[in-house]
C-alpha cells in the first residue's frame, strides 16, 4: 500500500466566508481581514506540496526525488536522526518550481520507519516567488494513530509589499490533530484535503493596527469557526469584529472533469519503496473518479477502483 507521512505545518486562512455585516468594521480592520483570507492562496498550497514530497525525500533513488535534498545534519554537535532539507515547490500549479523550502528536522527515531509515537521538530523557511515574502516556522509533531498527527508550533509570514506580518500559533498544551480527510462523518475536509481538530490563533499586524482571531476546527465540520476577533488600532482602541465561518477549499476553480485522462504516476512510500504506475482516470458520476492503475507501466498488472471527492 502506498502511504504518505504528513508532517506539514499549515497556515490557516480563509478562501471564502459568510462574514457578518461589515458596515461597522473600521476600514483598516476590513483590509486586514481581506488580506488574511487571501493569504491561504499563497501559503497553503505550498505547504501541502511540501507534505506531498516528503516520501520522495526519503526515497532518494526515485524519479520524484530529483532536485530534492535530505541528508544527515553535518554539524558535529547534531544529535542522531537530525537532517537538513531543501525542497523546490510548484505552488501555483504552472509546472515551474517558483518556491523553495529549506530547513532542518530532529526526529526521535528513524524517519524511514514512522510508527505510533514517532515525532520530532521541524524548523524551516519558505521563500516565495519573486521575493514577495518569507514564511518561517517551527513545528512539533507526534504520530498518535495511523495517519493521525498532533501538531503545535508557530509560524510567521512577513510579506514585503504591504509590510504586513501574519503570525500563526498552535498552543503546545492544546495541540491540533490532523489527518487526510476520507469524507466520513468524523473525517470531514475542513482545510483543503485535511481534517483538522483544534484551535489556532492568527495575528495579522499591519501599518494601522493588528487583527487577532481564533480559528476553531472540528473533524465533523467542514468550516472553520472564526471567533474572538478583535482589531486593535495604533492608539490602543479595540474593536470587536463579528464571528464568521470560513470554507477553506482546494481546487475551487476546477471541475471534476479536469481529472479525466492518462497519467504517469511517480510514487514513494514507507517503509522505503518507490516505483511508477500508469493511471487512466475517468469521471464516474458527479462525485466519483474511476481509476485503472497499471503498476508498473506496460506490465499488464492492472487494478481498478474508485475515488470519491471529499471537498471542493
Amino acid at each position: 500500500m502506498r502511504r504518505l507521512l504528513a508532517l506539514s505545518l499549515v497556515l490557516i486562512a480563509g478562501c471564502g466566508s459568510n462574514d457578518s455585516d461589515s458596515s461597522s468594521i473600521p476600514p483598516a480592520a476590513a483590509s486586514l481581514q481581506s488580506y488574511e483570507k487571501a493569504g491561504v492562496k499563497l501559503i497553503v498550497p505550498r505547504l501541502a506540496g511540501f507534505e506531498g514530497r516528503l516520501p520522495f525525500l526519503l526515497n532518494p533513488g526515485s524519479a520524484g526525488a530529483n532536485g530534492l535534498v535530505f541528508q544527515p545534519d553535518p554539524t558535529p554537535s547534531a544529535p542522531p536522526n537530525s537532517y537538513i532539507f531543501t525542497v523546490p515547490l510548484d505552488g501555483n500549479g504552472d509546472g515551474i518550481d517558483e518556491t523553495t523550502l529549506d530547513g532542518s528536522a530532529a526526529f526521535n527515531g528513524d524517519p524511514s520507519m514512522p510508527g505510533i509515537g514517532f515525532g520530532g521538530t521541524l524548523a524551516f523557511t519558505m521563500v516565495t516567488v519573486g521575493g514577495l515574502g518569507n514564511f518561517d516556522g517551527d513545528m512539533d509533531f507526534t504520530i498518535v494513530a495511523p495517519g493521525v498527527r498532533e501538531l503545535s508550533g508557530t509560524g510567521v509570514f512577513a510579506e514585503r509589499i504591504t509590510g504586513n506580518t501574519t503570525t500563526l500559533t498552535v498552543d503546545p498544551s492544546h495541540p491540533m490533530t490532523m489527518k487526510a480527510a476520507h469524507g466520513g462523518s468524523n473525517s470531514v475536509a475542513n482545510a483543503c484535503y485535511y481534517t483538522l481538530n483544534g484551535n489556532a490563533r492568527l495575528d495579522v499586524a499591519g501599518s494601522a493596527g493588528t487583527l487577532s482571531s481564533t480559528w476553531g476546527f472540528l473533524s465533523t465540520r467542514s468550516t472553520a469557526a472564526v471567533t474572538a476577533v478583535e482589531f486593535t488600532d495604533n492608539n490602543g482602541h479595540v474593536t470587536p469584529i463579528p464571528n464568521s465561518s470560513v470554507i477553506i477549499p482546494c481546487g475551487a476553480n476546477g471541475s471534476i472533469n479536469d481529472w479525466a485522462g492518462e497519467f504517469l504516476q511517480q510514487w514513494a512510500c514507507f517503509p522505503l519503496e518507490f516505483g511508477q504506475a500508469t493511471l487512466t482516470l475517468t469521471v464516474a458520476g458527479n462525485n466519483k473518479i474511476g481509476i485503472s492503475d497499471e503498476d508498473p507501466p506496460g506490465s499488464g498488472d492492472v487494478n481498478t477502483y474508485e475515488a470519491t471527492v471529499v471537498s471542493a
